[in-house]
């Protein structure tokens, strides 16, 4: 252990999400003085518990996972929305503004209205046009934290899965292995799905550079949901013509999607050398290492 990872001090808000598990994981085996924290133990909606809590913990960088994920749900309580994904960032914003503190924060590719041609990526210069209250929620606190905060980083990540908790990739395993009926999938909203760990392994480059700003991270290419379910079907060996393609004109949902939201991950590849690996590549070894349990 060096004395550079001795001095950071890393705190992980949001410790129980999908990123932030496995993030906590692999910072306290390299930052011996990471604390992690749940929802439970640290709601960034209270200011002063956030304040005082980062006080009390000294930190060197927030990097802040929390957040009201579900679309649907926001819509249908955007106050709450707007208390976890705006009003929750600006709190973590104005303490580590006041204290000195670096804070990195995950957004999402949905800031986008995502009305763009096929073959063209948003990249971090384009303007958000947010469509629902979940996005207009995110964008605001995207603002909150850029805003006077020299020291800071919005990392904008999309349609994540890997091990932690039942994702769209696992639920299409399942299904494709349970039953043999069709399974309707949408036929749009096209996105770059990433693994949960290659956005951890982004975070820390980030974490160990002097970047600030915007930043997108994901895993191409870009494909819509449907494309994705029948490329999962074909890692695991089973028909791809069994997916059935639903289209988007025939949902009622509470929510309106942006139809294509995929993120230029040209910057990211300039600055830290690497391409994000195809997701393709990861798929199937989770795949095979996370096999849907047989349904009896």
């Amino acid at each position: 252990m060096n004395a550079e990872n001795l001095e950071v001090r890393p705190l992980i808000v949001g410790a129980g999400g999908l990123v932030g598990r496995l993030l906590t994981e692999r910072c306290e085996s390299r930052y011996p003085h990471t604390v992690s924290a749940t929802r439970s133990e640290l709601d960034i909606t209270d200011r002063w518990r956030t304040e005082a809590e980062l006080e009390r913990l000294a930190p060197t960088v927030v990097i802040n996972g929390a957040a009201m994920a579900d679309v649907d749900a926001c819509e249908r309580d955007p106050e709450r929305a707007m208390q976890v994904n705006a009003a929750g960032p600006a709190n973590l914003a104005q303490a580590c503004r006041g204290a000195g503190i670096r804070l990195i924060h995950l957004s999402t590719d949905y800031v986008f209205d995502g009305e763009v041609p096929a073959g063209v990526e948003y990249d971090e210069a384009d303007q958000p046009n947010p469509v629902n209250v979940y996005a207009r929620s995110k964008r605001a606190g995207e603002d909150a934290v850029l805003d006077g905060l020299a020291d800071s980083v919005v990392l904008r990540i999309s349609l994540v899965f890997g091990p932690g908790r039942p994702t769209f990739i696992d639920k299409i395993a399942a299904a494709a292995i349970n039953t043999r009926e069709r399974i309707p999938i949408v036929d749009g909203w096209t996105t770059k799905p990433s693994f949960n760990l290659d956005v951890v392994l982004a975070l820390e480059e980030i974490l160990a550079s002097d970047v600030t700003g915007v930043w997108h991270f994901a895993n191409g290419p870009a494909c819509s949901r449907y494309e994705f379910a029948r490329s999962i079907l074909e890692l695991l060996g089973e028909d791809p013509e069994r997916v059935q393609p639903v289209p988007l004109s025939t949902l009622t949902l509470p929510a309106r999607r942006p139809p294509r939201t995929p993120l230029s991950t040209q910057r990211f590849a300039a600055r830290f050398g690497r391409k994000p690996r195809p997701w393709t590549e990861w798929a199937g070894p989770y795949l095979a290492a996370h096999p849907p349990a047989p349904q009896r």
